[in-house]
């Protein structure tokens, strides 16, 4: 059977524009709709696999993955709809670029009224051929970029700050920062470097990690093999943080009675591990349910603007167990 990509490669049309002639939206030319509908006619395309029309309304949501992140991230959006006309459909990416590109164009073959977008790598251009094919797009939890579409997301760089200065705070002057891999890691270890570099007192050791347990224990082991003097360890997620703790546990060293831990997230298993883990909390559902809210108010044409509208949330110190005041009568 064919497809729309086929059609396209067919009649040397973008994927959009065929959409926006098989959704009978506007800004296509008699010559090019005509030279589309005989494509189709050639090839045999029918549209028999679409996602049938009913009274209610369909947003696609397409993620790297439904891991904890995203996963609250969704169901912000899926409590957001629960009283409305709409329905939504999930895609997953696995962060592959090609795979995003080619769930867009599935979904732009069907009935979706409009998209929300949770990406962590840059793909502007594609999404930019989305939002020109007339389909209503917010994205979330993703990096600045120049794409005129609505977002919803955290300041990931004041985040960092809170974090270091309440290291500081807590008379912490031998930081060690366990890096990822994700756009969003580098803003907050920015905001680490800026802040070491405006206290002169302090020492910054940076490891690189990533997202996973796995990742966080083999980076405090490779770090802990150097034998450099530190009194706290942030790491970039809790779900990193885990792994760290147990690398610290299998070292001999009591936290945070020897060396003070923090994460970023506040997964809800952070209250359980012992000590309980200090973090930064991430409005997860709240960005969801902000996202849901934007893209409605596109689709119903509520909102009119051209103008691209940027949420983004606060962010707050969970303080719990796992960080140490050290700040009176010690001194690092």
């Amino acid at each position: 059977m064919a497809t729309i990509r086929d059609i396209s490669k067919y009649s040397g049309i973008s994927i959009a524009t065929i959409s926006r002639v098989l959704n009978a939206k506007g800004n296509v030319s008699e010559e090019t709709r005509k030279k589309v509908l005989k494509a189709i006619k050639d090839l045999g395309y029918t549209r028999t696999d679409m996602i049938k029309k009913t009274a209610k309304k369909v947003i696609g949501i397409i993620a790297p993955g439904v891991g904890i992140h995203y996963s609250l991230i969704i169901e912000g959006i899926e409590e957001e709809l629960k009283n409305t006309d709409y329905q939504m459909f999930i895609a997953t990416t696995d962060q592959a670029i090609k795979k995003e590109q080619a769930i867009i164009d599935e979904f732009m073959t069907r009935k979706i009224d409009g998209f929300i977008i949770c990406t962590s790598k840059k793909d502007d251009e594609y999404i930019e051929k989305l939002i020109q094919s007339a389909i209503p797009v917010v994205v979330v939890d993703r990096q600045e970029s120049e794409i005129n579409t609505d977002s919803v997301s955290i300041d990931n760089y004041t985040a960092g700050q809170k974090a270091v200065e309440y290291l500081y705070e807590k008379g912490h002057r031998k930081i060690l920062f366990i890096d990822g891999y994700i756009y969003s890691h580098q803003p907050r270890k920015k905001a680490f470097i800026d802040f070491a570099k405006k206290k002169k007192d302090i020492t910054l050791y940076i490891e690189q990690g990533g997202v996973t347990p796995k990742e966080g224990y083999k980076a405090t082991k490779n770090f802990m093999k150097q034998k450099k003097d530190i009194t706290a360890i942030f790491y970039v997620n809790d779900w990193q943080a885990m792994g760290g703790i147990k690398a610290l546990t299998e070292e001999k060293i009591n936290i945070p009675e020897d060396i003070s831990v923090m994460g970023f997230d506040n997964d809800n298993y952070g209250n359980y591990l012992n000590p309980s883990l200090t973090t930064i909390h991430q409005p997860r559902k709240e960005i969801g349910m902000n996202a849901a809210n934007l893209l409605i108010e596109r689709i119903e044409h509520t909102c009119k603007s051209k103008v691209k509208r940027k949420i983004l949330l606060p962010t707050k110190i969970i303080e719990r167990e796992s960080v140490k005041d050290i700040s009176e009568g010690k001194i690092c």
